[in-house]
């Protein structure tokens, strides 16, 4: 049985992903291949809630043809593109036997991939970045910004920007930092389906338009699941924010005493009512959008930059079809990280990893609060018969 892993968001599930699986069987025997899902929990990359839980993405990624998911926990699933991707690769040779690491790409170019990869991290690189940012503390510009400028400037070519090459980028470089095994398995990544649009759909009264997005086997599930919002509460945060101290709030990752500041200055302005209009307010070219809402949430949820630095130390099963159940059996041996059944099985852990598990735990229960979270979800994986 050849595994095959993709980390992913599903937020929400929709044809371009079924498509991806599809793409993975094509490249082998398709009855010998189990594809492994690590996804997001219930907070995603972009800094937002998901629209849809954890638990029903994962039912609906296996009804649509994966045979496991597993969860990527908060606070990785929420950060930004190098922490998301390297802590996904670090679960996946955790486990045990994966073969291949999935992933689509815009260039679809594996060989400006894997030249990139090498390329920042690289030691030359990467004192020359840290120079810089530590140069460029005070500038308009962004992390991204400057990382890319230095790349262009020390070896005279682009270091895409786009999103997909970007975390295409990061895989490779976390499984060659790992000196993992595990293959990477490139694919081309088509844009006629986008999350973007499908959350639109679904948030809207056009559901024709939502048919050609959403599989036809998920469709009435998805149009039925309870829905989330995409902040956290807006008293919650004003008032979170309103009441804070900027050096302590920029112990938190991606908060910067700058943006701390302003954060809480507009907070007591009394002008912003809602969340959306604040950050909207204090957004700049240096300070985007995203990076505003992950920073933002970390605070809230009391995340420290140490804990992004650890590596995740445990994995919860969300879903699996009937043969990933005894793809699971072989996990349990095999990996090198507790496998929590359900979320019952957190007394197992000890350490670092029950640490890790009751930040999650405290941000899938900040999740409750902006929809109608069904209660009994999550005391058993999905599983497709």
């Amino acid at each position: 049985m050849i595994k095959v892993a993709i980390i992913c968001e599903f937020n929400p599930f929709h044809n371009g992903h079924k498509l991806l699986f599809e793409r993975v069987r094509e490249n082998f025997a398709p009855e010998q291949v189990c594809i492994v899902c690590i996804m997001s929990g219930n907070f995603v990359q972009r800094g937002t809630l998901a629209l849809i839980s954890k638990y029903k993405r994962s039912e609906f990624a296996v009804d649509c043809g994966a045979d496991i998911v597993i969860e990527l926990p908060y606070p990785w699933s929420a950060s930004y593109a190098q922490s998301f991707a390297r802590a996904g690769v670090s679960i996946a040779e955790n486990l045990g036997g994966i073969d291949y690491l999935a992933f689509g790409s815009e260039s679809f170019d594996e060989n400006y991939i894997v030249d990139c990869a090498a390329k920042i991290t690289d030691e030359t690189f990467e004192a020359e970045l840290s120079r810089v940012l530590a140069d460029n503390k005070n500038t308009s510009k962004s992390y991204a910004e400057l990382r890319c400028e230095v790349f262009e400037k020390m070896y005279g070519r682009e270091l895409s920007r786009r999103p997909n090459d970007i975390l295409a980028i990061e895989y490779v470089s976390a499984l060659k930092l790992l000196k993992s095994s595990i293959k990477p398995l490139f694919l081309k990544r088509y844009n006629d389906f986008s999350a973007t649009e499908s959350r639109k759909y679904i948030s809207s009264d056009d559901k024709n338009s939502l048919k050609s997005f959403i599989p036809e086997e998920i469709y009435e599930k998805t149009l039925s699941a309870p829905k989330f919002s995409a902040l956290l509460p807006d008293e919650a945060c004003l008032l979170f924010l309103a009441y804070s101290d900027a050096e302590k709030l920029s112990e938190s990752p991606e908060m910067s005493y700058d943006l701390a500041s302003r954060l809480i200055n507009a907070s007591k302005s009394g002008r912003y009512r809602n969340l959306t209009d604040l950050l909207d307010a204090v957004a700049t070219k240096k300070y985007t959008d995203a990076r505003i809402r992950r920073a933002l949430n970390f605070a809230f949820l009391g995340v420290k930059r140490s804990d992004l630095l650890c590596k995740p130390g445990y994995s919860l099963v969300l879903a699996s079809s009937t043969d990933g159940r005894n793809v699971l059996r072989e996990f349990a041996k095999s990996s090198k990280i507790p496998l929590l059944s359900a979320k019952s099985a957190h007394n197992k852990l000890s350490g670092i990893p029950a640490k890790q598990y009751e930040i999650s735990e405290k941000a899938d229960f900040a999740y409750s609060f902006c929809g109608e979270f069904t209660e009994n979800e999550g005391i058993k994986p999905y599983i497709k018969q």
